[in-house]
């Protein structure tokens, strides 16, 4: 998928006497000793980069590039200048040519090297062939390679440990909080006083309580709910106060700017607050008080949203809920330690999420029904297995419920002028969406109408035509791959995915930082306040950052979650599995695995999207994440017949 980033440009002509030039922006993929500029223009190729202009760029590097010609097919391009370095830290295998050293990234030849210009005090023993991890400090010319200091030696790549820290390194994912942040956090207290909630509106008689996974280890969101005259409800979203304690300014804020976000791996979290904040102070737990930023939203019997409020206030949470809990009590089982109060408040969310996502289809949003995978560890932090989540009800009305407060949110901000950084998800691109079309037919999923010309229409007729079909979940994929990377921007815009006209991220300012500037805008906002807290600030540079180290935090967790299942599946090797091919390239077909979500390589393959097969598992590498495949012979059809499917067993939506 391919999001249009900050800056993106159509091509354009020069000025006066350069007619024929044409500029294009994007970032750049470097590959060596060629590379490309992935366009984000709709319906304008990628160039193809090679020559001395390379050497100016990184991989991932922001660049400027003059198009030229053709050439073999590939339209030709030339960096004109770098707008913005992708990265500040590089990962590569130390080399040594006499007296020098230097750092060449993996999949790079030495055309790539980066200069090591001296190792850092404690950085660890270089030697030739390790992993090392070099701060970059001078950039490349055409002349003159880019440098650094080596800031520490990682070890030999073979082990998944050093690979995971290498992939960390790569995103520039610090796993330790710096000196001065850790101090302003251990003295904040345990728990607010009442001093601190003086002026907040008091809920310690509402049945408020949090619902989560079983393995969460911090709540920032817990909801209410409360009936009102004529059948309406009013809807309580109460989000923990993290503005009240992290200040701009601040050490803490400083390094939860600098992290943006927090990173989720098998077994382990790599937080953007320091715990005693995202574990403690800040997490709603049960039975202790909270300061929280509640979002009210009335709405009515059919489910349709009506006034909303924003109030701070102070919470007490009545019960830590797992998913699974919330579930048997919609299932009409007991639960214990559950009061009759708030079984009741259960029962009527779970009535009141599915008119949420009636209301919410009516108006045009996807309902995608991808399946999530949790990797088990053992107490020794080793994985163990993997194993599917179900979709279940109670994630569905969390979703719901949230949804309804950050767009809330986003409307009483709009509303009311006050600057604010949106959560943008814009309209597919025709062309892939023309390919998703041919793609999905090829399955026997046929659209009621065009994507190109209705895409909402024809996206959702797609979807629903997908439920129960044996390719449901290759279908689901494959529309996920067709749409473009939601982002963070200040400039004004909706949620495609969600149909909705203004969007933001308001409930989880424990573990995104676009959060708590939210926050922020919304105590501006109840004070009367409303630009202080954009003062200083180049808030359309922040959002950047923060999709960016979105982006990052995510393809750490994707490689993290591959280490595991490839290190689990090591164990089978030369075993026999069912698989379905879920994308296919010149390097041959990607197959999955739908019991672990595992995906591997069947080289040199002409498959086709959606097939099945018997594949023998026949390699592993465990520090890279990556397996391969074979298919057993007498699983391959001789030729795929796919015929348009109706569903007679209509699932329950």
């Amino acid at each position: 998928m391919r999001g249009r980033g900050r800056g993106g440009r159509h091509p354009k002509s020069g000025g006066k006497g350069s007619s024929q030039e044409v500029l294009l922006e994007g970032k750049l993929q470097h590959k060596g000793r060629f590379g490309f500029l992935i366009s984000e223009v709709a319906g304008t190729a990628d160039a193809y980069i090679s020559g001395p202009s390379l050497s100016l760029a990184m991989d991932g590097d922001r660049v400027k590039v003059r198009l030229g010609g053709e050439r073999n097919g590939k339209r030709m391009g030339e960096i004109v200048s770098v707008l913005t370095r992708a990265r500040t830290t590089a990962i590569g295998f130390l080399r040594k040519a006499g007296k020098s050293w230097a750092v060449v990234p993996e999949g790079s030849d030495e055309s790539s090297a980066l200069a090591v210009l001296g190792f850092a005090p404690g950085a660890g023993e270089p030697e030739p062939g390790v992993l090392a991890a070099l701060k970059i400090e001078r950039w490349p010319t055409v002349n003159v390679p880019a440098g650094g200091t080596v800031t520490k030696i990682l070890g030999q790549a073979s082990e998944p440990a050093v690979r995971l820290s290498a992939t960390l390194a790569a995103k520039e994912i610090d796993t330790v909080f710096p000196e001065a942040a850790t101090r302003e956090a251990e003295a904040l207290p345990l728990d607010p006083t009442p001093a601190q909630w003086a002026g907040r509106k008091e809920l310690f008689h509402l049945p408020v309580f949090t619902i989560d996974g079983a393995d969460a280890k911090d709540f920032d969101d817990a909801v209410s709910l409360e009936e009102l005259p004529g059948g309406s409800w009013r809807l309580g979203v109460h989000i923990a106060a993290v503005a009240e304690y992290v200040k701009r300014g601040s050490a803490i804020d400083a390094e939860a700017v600098k992290r943006a976000t927090s990173v989720y791996l098998p077994g382990r979290v790599i937080p953007m607050l320091p715990p005693k904040l995202s574990d403690h102070l800040c997490s709603l737990r049960p039975d202790v008080p909270r300061l929280t930023l509640t979002c009210w939203l009335e709405l009515d019997q059919h489910g349709a949203p009506g006034r909303v409020e924003v109030q701070e206030t102070v919470i007490r949470s009545a019960r830590r809920f797992t998913y699974e809990e919330v579930q048997e009590i919609l299932n009409g089982n007991e639960v214990e330690r559950v009061t009759p109060a708030v079984k009741a408040v259960v029962l009527k969310m779970g009535a009141l999420a599915k008119k949420l996502t009636a209301v919410r289809m009516r108006r045009g949003a996807l309902d995608f029904m991808t399946t999530e995978y949790n990797v088990k560890m053992d107490e020794h932090g080793l994985p163990l297995l993997v194993v599917k989540r179900p979709r279940l009800d109670s994630h569905r009305l969390i979703e719901e419920f949230m949804v309804a407060a950050n767009e809330a949110v986003a409307r009483t901000l709009s509303k009311t002028k006050v600057p604010f950084m949106r959560r943008l998800h814009e309209t597919p691109d025709p062309v892939r969406l023309q390919q998703l079309q041919e793609e999905m037919g090829q399955l026997g999923l046929v659209a009621k109408t065009s994507l190109v010309a209705h895409p909402v229409e024809g996206l959702q007729s797609l979807l629903a035509a997908a439920v129960g079909h044996p390719f449901e979940e290759t279908a689901n994929i494959q529309v996920i791959r067709s749409l473009k990377q939601a982002r963070y921007s200040a400039e004004a815009g909706g949620h495609f995915g969600l149909a909705s006209k203004d969007y933001c991220h308001f409930t989880s300012p424990i573990r995104r930082y676009p959060d708590l500037v939210v926050h922020r805008a919304v105590k501006g906002f109840l004070k009367g306040d409303k630009t202080s807290h954009v003062q200083g600030i180049d808030l359309e540079g922040l959002a950047v950052h923060c999709s960016e180290r979105e982006r990052g935090a995510a393809e750490a967790e994707r490689k993290a979650v591959d280490m595991a299942r490839a290190a689990i599946l090591g164990r089978s090797v030369g075993q026999v599995f069912e698989g379905v091919v879920i994308n296919v390239t010149t390097a041959g077909a990607f197959v999955s695995l739908p019991e672990s979500g595992a995906v591997g390589l069947w080289r040199g393959a002409a498959a086709t999207i959606g097939q099945k097969l018997k594949v023998k598992l026949t390699g592993v590498d465990e520090a890279l994440g990556r397996i391969e495949f074979e298919p057993v012979k007498d699983s391959l059809p001789n030729q795929i017949r796919v015929t348009p499917w109706r569903n007679k067993n209509k699932r329950r939506r």
